[in-house]
């Protein structure tokens, strides 16, 4: 038997990214037997708090918690429930979580700017060393679409796999099998589960919220987050 492991990130592109200190991978490594039951349970999400499954849904972690999109008309307290309901799955179908943070300030202090552009590819190799020691049985990787990094991160995963060579010098991957799969986030619940847990960490890491009720909220989430994490990797370089 083996798990699929989703990957996400948050915090290297996009709007607000120079003020987020860390660049942050998140996986969710979920059951073979349970990848069609995340995504029902994704859809009964949409069906209760829209009324229907809109053709572009997307469970998005930014999205639900700013009331963006689909989730527009929704109070507050309607937006926290509907990323408390996503995130119980990882209860609810027993998901694994690990995580592995790049500083982005210190890795620049630390290497002049010269490995500025490697920093997901750091992340990506701690994170699987993490998850390849840390978790029993064999895994396949799928991962959030990279156009910058996808050939460069199949490239490394081959030689993680063969030599235990990546970034830096690093340990042998044993249990992921076959290559780095790379898809669209729209056709992967895995990889949207993936997306909260990192949007959700990020967030309780930036302590962007200041209104009670969205502190107690997402310190419920992190909370499951933190009960399904077997292994991490603290922020790097220390």
């Amino acid at each position: 038997m083996a798990h699929l492991v989703y990957i996400d990130e948050t915090g290297s592109v996009g709007k607000g990214a120079n003020k987020q200190k860390l660049l942050t991978l998140a996986a969710v490594l979920v059951h073979e037997n349970n990848v069609q039951l995340l995504a029902d349970k994704f859809r009964q999400i949409a069906r209760t708090h829209l009324g229907q499954v809109p053709a572009d849904f997307e469970l998005h972690g930014y999205e639900i918690w700013n009331g963006n999109g689909h989730w527009s008309s929704l109070p507050p307290a309607g937006l926290i429930a509907v990323y408390e309901d996503a995130i119980s799955v990882i209860n609810d179908l027993d998901i694994g979580v690990s995580h592995a943070s790049i500083h982005k300030e210190r890795l620049r202090t630390r290497y002049g700017g010269d490995m500025n552009g490697n920093a997901y590819l750091l992340a990506l190799q701690f994170l699987l060393e993490k998850i390849d020691s840390g978790y029993v049985g064999n895994k396949i990787l799928i991962a959030d679409e990279q156009k910058e990094h996808q050939l460069r991160a199949v490239k490394m995963v081959a030689e993680l796999q063969d030599w235990g060579w990546g970034e830096v010098p690093g340990a042998k991957l044993k249990t992921v099998i076959d290559s780095m799969h790379f898809v669209s986030s729209h056709t992967s619940p895995g990889v949207q589960l993936a997306d909260l847990v990192a949007y959700a960490l990020q967030r309780q890491r930036n302590q962007w919220d200041s209104h009670p009720a969205a502190r107690a909220a997402i310190g419920r989430v992190t909370d499951v987050v933190s009960q399904h994490t077997r292994t991490w990797r603290e922020p790097w370089p220390a």
